[in-house]
């Protein structure tokens, strides 16, 4: 056998041999059997599993942002922070209450989502140490660590402190404004707005917020009973 005849063998027999071990697939992808049997059962297998991948769980998520340590922080404007309560007005939704004394919070003209503040028998420092008490014992867990203010401003006149505090079920954050406020003879008494972040109603939440909050706070001991002022 001539060498060009050898070398021509080699090649159609190498030719057949690549053609065997390692065939390229002529037929488009849509049109391949799902499982061929050069994939494997494994390889299949993962294949299928890739085809009905559950979406991902959103509950992670949601209670990360809704758990997130960044309400009242003044961080974002529609996040909450201190209030000014002289420059205060009421917002055109009903998410919001206040309980401030008559000459507290001037431009807070809505009377459906404002009462008269009570007057109490205590300084403002013990005032506000009954408030955190308060806010404390309406957490179903860690009502230390919930009740203490995020954020403060003191000063020799008042103080201003922000809360927040999140509804049992959804965890919506509200952020809760309070000053506490000498107003001399030993009495005390305090501006405070409860608004939520997010939504356009509450559904009465803030109110009853606000209102339990007095009401926790009037529960004192003898020495330290509340006196309220009338509406």
């Amino acid at each position: 056998m001539t060498m060009p005849r050898l070398i021509t063998l080699l090649l159609l027999v190498t030719e057949h041999a690549s053609g065997i071990l390692f065939k390229p697939c002529l037929k488009p992808r849509l049109l391949r059997p799902p499982c061929a049997p050069r994939f494997g059962r494994n390889r299949c297998r993962r294949r299928r599993r890739r085809m009905f991948r559950p979406p991902p769980n959103p509950l992670p998520l949601y209670f990360g942002v809704m758990g997130a340590p960044v309400y009242g922080r003044d961080i974002l404007p529609f996040l909450g922070g201190l209030i000014d309560f002289e420059a205060l007005e009421p917002r055109s939704s009903p998410n919001e209450y206040l309980a401030a004394p008559l000459d507290a919070a001037p431009l807070f003209n809505d009377t459906a989502k404002r009462i008269v503040a009570p007057t109490y028998p205590i300084s403002a420092e013990e005032l506000r140490t009954s408030f955190e008490n308060a806010l404390a014992k309406r957490q179903p867990f860690s009502g230390d660590f919930w009740a203490k203010p995020v954020q403060e401003d003191s000063d020799a006149f008042a103080a201003r402190f922000v809360y927040v505090e999140r509804t049992p079920l959804f965890r919506f954050p509200d952020v809760i404004n309070a000053q506490f406020l000498d107003s001399g003879n030993g009495t005390s008494t305090l501006i405070l707005h409860s608004a939520s972040v997010y939504g356009q109603s509450d559904l009465g939440k803030n109110r009853e917020r606000v209102e339990d909050l007095l009401k926790r706070i009037a529960d004192l001991p003898a020495n330290m009973t509340a006196t309220a002022v009338s509406v």
